[in-house]
């Protein structure tokens, strides 16, 4: 008899971001993100899993653009998971401090997005 567990199905593009479960603080309630302020590719409003996002002015978020003007350059949280917002605004988790993989973050983690994001450490 074996005993030993063994994986049944693999979820591809789904990878835990999550460095470690030490330290992690979601935030309250969700954050709702801005569709019409996410740009469409294909067809599609998708924002991958691990994405900074930031705050607008309108209370709303969207992902981080490291040129942004309207707040969207001020990332405060990390999704928790892939959304798809094509058909309009949706409630999501997100992580305000927890220590991640960089490799799995679905942008490039510069010393910029370090400084901007402290209470998120990069591993």
């Amino acid at each position: 008899m074996n005993l030993q567990p063994r994986q049944t199905f693999v979820v591809e593009g789904d990878a835990e971001i999550l460095a470690s479960y030490e330290v992690v603080r979601e935030v309250v309630n969700g954050i709702t993100i801005d569709s019409a302020a996410v740009i469409s590719v294909n067809g599609k409003k998708i924002i991958l899993k691990g994405m900074p996002l930031a705050k607008l002015t309108n209370g709303k978020y969207v992902p981080y653009d490291p040129a942004g003007e309207n707040g969207s350059q001020n990332p405060t949280v990390l999704l928790k998971r892939t959304v798809d917002v094509t058909d309009g605004d949706h409630v999501v988790g997100g992580y305000e401090v927890a220590k991640v993989i960089s490799e799995r973050i679905p942008i490039t983690v510069d010393d910029a997005l370090r400084e901007k994001m402290p209470n998120i450490t990069f591993a």
